[in-house]
């Protein structure tokens, strides 16, 4: 079904382009206080003299809207934490000059005074939470090598395990350690060869013990296998309870139950449900069985109310969830990018609609509605943007969306180019409506753009989730995508002689496999793409991601090798008719870099219409501003020079 446009007129303001990239500030952890008066929010603006995103952390009146920078000239400031009775703000900033310059705990009373170090790890923090009496902090800390003498004098062989092919050393295991406030040395708590995985870490209201995931090893593959787990801070010792994949521990307000994430079956990457367990042990139970939706961030509130958000359709939506039922909050077109609850109830949180980049929002408890505190981005929501619409299509049984954005000055009767740009993943991923400035400017230039959510998506449910799993992972899902560019042929807005394919990572995979199985596409952009699966399972950061995928087959196998061949496009390369763009940072772990050459040897020396861009850094996507804008520049131009687009 095609969605209402609606109506069109004439545009009195300019379109979005690539000089207003930079102009985009960002928001980020949103961190609101206790009595859900005050929010305190990373803000950051391009510097592209500097290369970097400058950010302050800035504090934000709820009632009244104001605000007041509280982080001058410390641009790295980040992940503010107010103290339990609200006196303080903690966050994260480099201490120290030199090698010994380190990510480290500062305070800051709110009364008026200097930021403080509170902690002095050697090799920096990288998690941390406010005890709830205030008068101490756990952070999680990597430790020192074993022994750094014998590796200063190179006697540093060591041997391989799921690895990625740069790897040149062992990583250390993180630990968590208790920071009292004031003079007193830091206590450690955990230790072991095993690691503490840094995406969350709560205490117990009675401060008696520290919920955390537990990984089996420090290295990278390991947080396939993570696992909740509750320290006993006096007696320091561990208790599992997560047994399958889980994540996100937080505490439930009266300190009888704790929930977390964990996987909805012995399948680790298709969906994490909400559950809750006594910190002590016992029987786990599912917070919300009804919700059938893969929970990416959780919160209580003091009166026993938990807060769930998940990706739905092309949405990320809000639950409210107790006594087991899950009420979604109408959020409108606000899409939830993440952020912390009050003790009454009130989440404050950044979020982005289809016409603006993020700004800072507060949902009261049993509100209908959040309600926008910030404007940052109005400049670039006052500009001729296009519209954003959900589009469904049928396949194979599923009924599938996507966000469709239409061409900028779309007129009825009209037909325009398509392109594709597939989301990553593929699981634990899903496209929402939410602001893509390289979708914008796609549409500037006169092309219908689709984001399919083909299955493995986490936005219809574990049944969708789950469907990609099996011997040809990008099979299936390269269907939906098909299915998709013909229900949209099929409402006669697009021209089928101009359609691209264009993705990155996940994306990247299903790119490549399109263009090398389906002749139907005139131009591709693929990048970071899993071109070869024996591979991308060899040399990966995460190789133990691909036997779950392939539903528990490796390359060595019985089966596993054809299984692997055959989902890998450089099997196929001579298939290839589309111009094709191949980009990949110069060090990708996550998909190893010489999977990109590789294709791109395979096309070459066939004579296909080929490009191999570079991005001479290490990393999964350029971070820096620069680098990622010059590689939206080049996607955007490859799709106008081959489709062509105006």
């Amino acid at each position: 079904m095609i969605p209402a446009a609606g109506p069109t007129v004439a545009a009195t303001a300019r379109p979005f382009t690539f000089d207003d990239y930079a102009s985009i500030v960002h928001l980020s952890d949103a961190a609101i206080s206790p009595d859900g008066r005050r929010i305190a929010v990373v803000v950051s603006r391009t510097d592209l003299k500097k290369d970097d995103y400058v950010g302050q952390i800035v504090l934000v009146d709820v009632p009244s809207g104001k605000q007041r920078v509280l982080t001058h000239g410390r641009d790295e400031a980040e992940d503010p934490q107010w103290s339990p009775d609200g006196a303080q703000l903690a966050f994260v900033d480099v201490a120290g000059e030199g090698k010994s310059a380190a990510p480290q705990v500062w305070t800051m009373p709110m009364n008026g005074g200097d930021a403080e170090t509170v902690t002095h790890a050697k090799n920096g923090v990288e998690l941390y939470a406010w005890r709830p009496d205030g008068k101490a902090i756990a952070y999680v800390t990597q430790d020192a090598p074993a022994d750094q003498t014998a590796l200063d004098r190179h006697e540093d062989l060591f041997k391989a395990g799921d690895d990625p092919f740069m790897t040149r050393s062992l990583p250390s295991p993180s630990h968590l350690w208790v920071q009292p406030l004031g003079s007193a040395a830091a206590e450690r708590l955990t230790e072991g060869s095993w690691s503490v995985y840094a995406d969350a870490i709560s205490w117990s209201p009675d401060g008696r013990y520290i919920a955390f995931d537990r990984l089996p090893g420090a290295r990278f593959d390991d947080i396939l296998r993570s696992r909740t787990a509750v320290v006993d801070v006096s007696t320091r010792s561990v208790t599992q309870l997560g047994t399958r994949w889980s994540l996100l521990p937080a505490f439930a307000p009266h300190g009888d139950q704790l929930a977390f994430t964990q996987a909805a079956d012995a399948t680790t990457i298709t969906e994490q449900n909400a559950v809750a367990q006594a910190p002590v042990g016992g029987r786990q139970r599912d917070l919300a069985p009804s919700l059938d939706r893969n929970v990416s961030f959780l919160g209580w509130s003091n009166d026993g109310t938990l807060l769930v958000a998940a990706d739905d359709r092309v949405d990320r939506g809000v639950w409210r969830v107790r006594d087991g039922q899950a009420l979604r909050v109408d959020m409108g077109d606000v899409h939830f990018d993440g952020g912390t609850i009050s003790q009454s109830g009130a989440l404050g949180f950044v979020g982005s609609t289809p016409a603006s980049p993020g700004e800072l929002y507060v949902l009261e408890p049993g509100a209908e509605r959040p309600i926008e505190l910030t404007h940052y981005n109005a400049p670039v929501a006052a500009l001729d943007l296009a519209p954003t619409r959900e589009f469904s299509w049928s396949n194979d049984g599923f009924t599938e969306y996507g966000p469709l954005t239409y061409p900028l000055g779309y007129r009825a009767g009209k037909r325009y180019p398509l392109v594709l740009v597939i989301h990553g993943g593929p699981t634990f991923e899903a496209s929402t409506r939410a602001f893509n400035p390289l979708v914008q400017v796609l549409a500037a230039h006169g092309a219908f753009v689709l984001q399919p959510n083909y299955r493995g998506s986490d936005d219809e449910g574990l049944r969708y989730a789950y469907a990609i799993v099996g011997k040809s992972p990008p099979l299936g899902a390269g269907t939906d995508c098909v299915a998709a560019v013909k229900a949209l042929e099929a409402t006669g807005i697009i021209d089928p002689s101009r359609v691209g394919v264009s993705g990155w990572s996940g994306g990247g995979w299903l790119t490549s496999w399109l263009i090398t199985h389906y002749d139907m596409w005139k131009a591709a952009v693929s990048g970071a793409a899993v071109d070869d699966a024996v591979m991308q399972y060899s040399l990966s950061q995460i190789d133990s991601y691909m036997p779950y995928l392939f539903g528990g087959l490796t390359p060595w196998k019985p089966g596993g090798m054809q299984a692997y061949r055959a989902s890998s496009p450089v099997t196929y390369a001579a298939d290839v008719n589309a111009p094709t763009l191949i980009v990949s940072d110069a060090g990708d772990q996550r998909v190893p870099t010489p999977e990109a050459y590789e294709f791109y040897a395979a096309l070459r020396d066939l004579g296909k219409t080929v490009e191999f861009l570079v991005v001479p850094a290490n990393g999964h996507h350029p971070s820096d501003p620069v680098r990622s804008r010059a590689v939206d520049e080049a996607w955007v131009d490859w799709m106008v020079k081959y489709l062509p687009l105006p």
